[in-house]
Order: C-alpha cells, then sequence, then structure tokens
C-alpha cells in the first residue's frame, strides 16, 4: 500500500511538471493579471511620513459615484458627438468656476524677442533660441523668458512636432539648455527623437506662492468686477502662459501646428492638463505625477485632498475649490470630466509607485472614466480597468499611461515612453 502511495505521489509530480512546461514562454505574467498594487511597505512609510487624517488604504475610500461623462450638467443624456460638442462649453465653464477660476477677458497685447541664440546645438545642426515674451496692458508690462530649440531637419516644406513642457521648477536659460543635460527636460533625445521643443518656468508668468498674487500675471489682467470666488488660480495663469508660448511657437515656418503637446510635472501636470482643456490646439496633453487637481479623482481621497491642497497652495485655484474639501461627492464634477474636455485629443498620465500622494490608481481611473467621450468620436483608447504593471507602459489610439518604479519626479525614462506614445499618435493622426 505504501508503494501504491508513493506511486500515485510520483504520478502527481509528473503531471504538474508536465503541465508548467507546456505554458507557453510568452504567457502574460501574475504581474500584468493582477495589475499594479500599492506596496504595503510604502503605505506604511506614507501612513509615518504624513500628519494624521491622510488615507493611504485602498478600503479607506470613501463609496463615492463619480458624475456621469454621457449626462449634461443638468442630468440630459449625450448620445453622439455633436451632443457633447455643444455640452462642452457648459462643462468647461463648470470647471473654471469650481477649480480652476475664471480667465479674465481683459485686453492684452504680447511682443517677443529673442535674446540669445546657439546655432549648431548639441553639434547635430540644431537652433536654440531664447525668447522673451512681454505682454502690456492697462499701462503696465509684465515679461517671461522660454527657450525654443528646433532640430536642423525641420523646414517649412517638412515641419516637426513641437512640445511645450511648462517648467514648475527653474527656468533653463539657453547655453545651460544646449550644454548641460537635464533628465526633467532632456533636449537633445528629444530632438533626435525628431521634435522641436520648447520650456518655460511657472513662476515667471506667475510667483507660486501664496503672496505672490501681485507680482503676476493674475493681478495685472484681473477684472475687478468678476467674482472673487470663481477668479482664475495660478494653475490657470500658468496654462495660459502656455498658450502665449504656442502663439508665438506655432507661427515659426519650421513648426507644424497640427502636432502640438503639452507637458508638465506634478503641478505642471495639472497644468498641462488645464491648458489642453482650455486651447484645443494642444493635440497632446502629458500629465506626470499630476494628483489632486490633476489627473487624480478628488472623490477617492486618497493621499492628497482637496482640503489639503487648498489648504497649502490656496493659490492654485480658485477659492470656490477649498470649499469642497471634506465634501467633494458634491462637486458637480470629477478629474475624468477634465480629461473627457481634451477628447477627442490625446491624453497620457504617468504615475510613480512611490509617490502615493498623487493616488496612481485615482489617476489611471480617472482616464478610464474618460473611456466614454472617446467612445462617441469612434476613438480607440484604454478599455482595461485593470492596471499594468510598473514600467510596462500601456498605448492605446489616443490614451496611454504607464507607472514607473521609483519616486515623484520626471525622468528620462518617462520621457521615452512619451515619446514612443505620441510618435505614434502623430502618425496615425
Amino acid at each position: 500500500m505504501k508503494l501504491l502511495n508513493l506511486q500515485n505521489a510520483i504520478y502527481k509530480l509528473i503531471i504538474v511538471a508536465s503541465i508548467v512546461w507546456v505554458l507557453p514562454v510568452d504567457a502574460e505574467p501574475a504581474s500584468e493579471k493582477s495589475g499594479w498594487q500599492a506596496d504595503l511597505q510604502q503605505v506604511e512609510i506614507w501612513k509615518t511620513k504624513r500628519r494624521a487624517g491622510i488615507n493611504y488604504e485602498e478600503s479607506q475610500v470613501p463609496k463615492y459615484q463619480l458624475p456621469d461623462s454621457l449626462k449634461t450638467i443638468d442630468g440630459k443624456s449625450i448620445k453622439t458627438a455633436k451632443e457633447w460638442k455643444a455640452h462642452r462649453p457648459m462643462l468647461l465653464k463648470t470647471f473654471r468656476e469650481h477649480v480652476y477660476g475664471v480667465r479674465p477677458s481683459t485686453k492684452y497685447q504680447v511682443d517677443y524677442k529673442e535674446v540669445g541664440k546657439r546655432e549648431n546645438a548639441f553639434g547635430i545642426g540644431a537652433t536654440a533660441r531664447q525668447i522673451r515674451a512681454t505682454i502690456s496692458a492697462r499701462g503696465k508690462t509684465h515679461s517671461f523668458d522660454f527657450v525654443i530649440v528646433i532640430p536642423k531637419s525641420a523646414s517649412s516644406e517638412s515641419p516637426v512636432p513641437v512640445i511645450v513642457q511648462i517648467n514648475n521648477r527653474y527656468l533653463i536659460p539657453l547655453d545651460k539648455a544646449v550644454d548641460k543635460f537635464d533628465p526633467f527636460w532632456p533636449v537633445e533625445k528629444i530632438i533626435r527623437s525628431g521634435y522641436a521643443t520648447v520650456a518655460f518656468h511657472t513662476s515667471d508668468v506667475d510667483p507660486d506662492k501664496r503672496d505672490g498674487y501681485k507680482k503676476g500675471i493674475r493681478a495685472m489682467l484681473e477684472d475687478p468686477d468678476s467674482d472673487q470666488n470663481a477668479r482664475w488660480g495660478s494653475l490657470s495663469a500658468w496654462g495660459w502662459g502656455a498658450s502665449r508660448v504656442l502663439d508665438f511657437t506655432i507661427k515659426q515656418p519650421e513648426i507644424d501646428p497640427k502636432r502640438t503637446a503639452v507637458v508638465g510635472h506634478s503641478r505642471g501636470g495639472k497644468t498641462a492638463l488645464w491648458a489642453a482643456a482650455e486651447d484645443e490646439r494642444f493635440k497632446v496633453a502629458y500629465s506626470n505625477n499630476s494628483g489632486c487637481g490633476g489627473a487624480a479623482l478628488s472623490r477617492r481621497a486618497y493621499g492628497e485632498t482637496v482640503d489639503r491642497i487648498t489648504g497649502n497652495f490656496p493659490h492654485w485655484f480658485c477659492k470656490r475649490f477649498k470649499t469642497y474639501g471634506g465634501r467633494e461627492n458634491e462637486l458637480p464634477i470629477d478629474q475624468h470630466q477634465l480629461i473627457g474636455l481634451i477628447a477627442p485629443r490625446a491624453v497620457y498620465v504617468v504615475s510613480a509607485d512611490k509617490d502615493l500622494w498623487a493616488d496612481p490608481r485615482g489617476e489611471y481611473t480617472s482616464l478610464i472614466g474618460a473611456a466614454p467621450i472617446y467612445d462617441l468620436f469612434g476613438i480607440k483608447h484604454i478599455k482595461n480597468t485593470n492596471m499594468p504593471a510598473l514600467d510596462s507602459p500601456r498605448h492605446v489610439g489616443a490614451t496611454g499611461y504607464h507607472i514607473r518604479r521609483g519616486v515623484h519626479n520626471l525622468t528620462e525614462q518617462d520621457w521615452g515612453y512619451f515619446l514612443d506614445f505620441s510618435k505614434g499618435y502623430f502618425q496615425a493622426n
């Protein structure tokens, strides 16, 4: 009997081994099937790193119901792309009045002056220029610089796409852009990929300070008779600045105005999404680690919340947004609809696995939440509700996503994935 049992055990082992052996070598890995999950060690680190009251547990995400992407603000169903286009201005107005603020209609003039130039940049014939934009209104002026680099291959007969970076960290001046590698804005990598690129610093347009209002473009252009609770915040002002940079850029004969992208990280990522919502000339919006007020859903109240972000950075948003702290379900909109405002154009969202503050799952869920709007236009997009594995970019039609190993940052790796996505998108459109 013992011998028979031993033979049966050996036989079972052989069967199991044979099953494992015949699995195809390209079978989907377990990590891809389960998708990304927050590392429990990281959860504990964040729970001790931040003050009490911040949630990093999926089990503690409050119950919520997202506003229907295919319903108007007054509850009417949207069934066609034509109906969506008719609804879009009202949705845009709602975001302006409740989150980012209303841009004033004050008349202004912009003059551009070249203040520096480098030929044969990177030894590959690229041309780099530093431009100073000066805005004039009501007898006052405000100036900010940006740097534009165009590859040698670009010409009026063969214009190239352009990537506008909203740099929330610093201005990278002309010589530094050419002579020193910076992974946050890897100019040579972008140029060698066949793009022109241009970047400006957010604080040069509007100071990134609680008390910076009087020194920036917001105060200079503000309408004193407007609703104080809906006046534009710095995010909207920075997005306005991106559009003024685009005004100059697409007038260059070497630039293709139909292939434009806007890129930002963190607060710059929030700005990139809103800039593309406000300005439909941006054909691709790239949001990197943007979190609350960016790609992440406000209603999840995971990591940084509306209450926390408006307390720490009240100048980023209109005053009304702060009133939704702790009552996110009362917001008439949520961030999946911000992404929807960019449809049928392209959106690329990026997270980092150690950046729980930005709520990676909330960022991905928001992108998926915009899917019904892309369906109206008959445009391919990401449908898989399961997050991809780390460092496994998911690119489908007009939407893309990846979650990278590492911390809150914009890296050369992120740029590589995005350049692959935008190249495929521009070739197909």
